[in-house]
């Protein structure tokens, strides 16, 4: 019997989900609260009375239970602070008892003894543990919280117990004094870290502007090359290249996107509207699984994803090969199926400055 690599099995089923229109893995932001103020998050609400128009369990556990049904095979469960949700564990425990792989993306506050044990006993795919500095200075001007000591504790912790943890460093403007000492403690936990490379516009509700967050494009190359330096890879070589390989790909339609949000993935928000990734413009597509069911949204939001017309100037751009159109990167014109020309300049710009890099190295 011939064998596959896990990760081309992996890749092959989810191809052959992409051609079956099956929604293979799905996002759910439980809700938009957060027991931190992180100044850079695309989603935290501060307003207490959004805990009344937040989904319940139940209700996750419904939509959940249909995306199984027809054919959900992993799921991420995320916020805000997912674990802040009082639902969390009845959600998490309902995803593994239905052989669901599983992902948690926490900010490690609530990550205590208790909740360690728990995951030890019940583990996931993959705890993903955001990190935003690396002392109680750098977390306050980060996070507005001193929560420094008691993450990096509970990090510890989950590390002695032998979680799967990837280590997450998401780079602003507001961490800008203390990012390389950031990445240095991340790689210090002798665990998976992963750099964020670009920051989500923040939604309108939130009172925040990626423009006050954001990092210039010198400072966003220059993390990238420190992480290099001072960071493992992600993958080993040959996992590397087959991944490029797969991300490369020299393909270009005239409708239709390139990536798997809508075509494999999908994601639902705190307020119960499926889209095809979290961050995804509503204006440009969404669906809403509560009142219709999941199987018509998912329909309606693959439908949308795959008929979605690409910006004509795509065609004729130098790097229609490597910049695939993303209606996220493109928001405020996403809608009409045009190019934010500020992006594709800064899109541009990097690419020019990382062939620079390259040669001068």
């Amino acid at each position: 019997m011939d064998k596959l690599p896990y990760r081309e099995f992996i890749a092959m089923i989810q191809e052959r989900t992409r051609e079956a229109d099956i929604p293979y893995g799905g996002s759910f932001e439980l809700t938009p609260l957060c027991n931190l103020d992180c100044k850079m998050c695309y989603v935290h609400l501060q307003d207490p009375s959004v805990k009344h128009q937040m989904l319940s369990g139940e209700q996750w556990i419904s939509l959940i239970q249909q995306a199984i049904d027809e054919g959900m095979m992993e799921a991420l469960l995320t916020g805000g602070e997912a674990m802040t949700h009082p639902a969390f564990w009845d959600i998490y425990m309902y995803l593994l008892n239905h052989g669901i792989v599983t992902q948690v993306k926490t900010n490690g506050v609530l990550l205590n003894e208790e909740a360690v044990k728990r995951f030890k006993e019940y583990p996931p795919y993959k705890l993903d543990i955001s990190l935003y500095g690396c002392d109680s200075e750098s977390y306050v001007a980060v996070t507005g919280v001193d929560a420094y000591e008691q993450v990096v504790s509970h990090i510890r912790m989950a590390v002695d117990a032998g979680l799967t943890i990837q280590i997450m460093v998401t780079p602003s403007s507001y961490m800008s004094p203390w990012t390389e000492r950031v990445m240095q403690l991340a790689g210090s936990f002798g665990v998976s870290v992963m750099v964020n490379g670009s920051l989500i516009e923040a939604h309108d509700n939130t009172g925040r502007k990626k423009a006050d967050f954001d990092l210039t494009l010198e400072e966003d190359m220059s993390i990238k090359e420190k992480a290099k330096e001072m960071l493992p890879p992600l993958y080993d070589p040959a996992d590397h290249e087959f991944f490029m390989k797969r991300r490369n790909r020299p393909v270009l339609w005239d409708k239709g996107l390139y990536c798997s949000a809508g075509r494999l993935g999908f994601a639902v928000n705190w307020d119960g509207v499926l889209l095809p990734c979290l961050a995804f413009p509503r204006d440009v597509v969404c669906a809403y699984p509560l009142r219709d069911g999941f199987r018509q949204a998912w329909s309606e939001v693959n439908e949308a994803v795959k008929n979605y017309e690409i910006p004509k100037a795509c065609h004729s751009c130098e790097l229609n090969d490597k910049c695939h159109y993303c209606p996220m990167n493109h928001q405020k014109v996403a809608a009409k199926h045009q190019c934010d020309p500020d992006y594709c300049n800064y899109v541009k710009a990097q690419y020019k400055a990382t062939q620079e890099t390259e040669k001068s190295n």
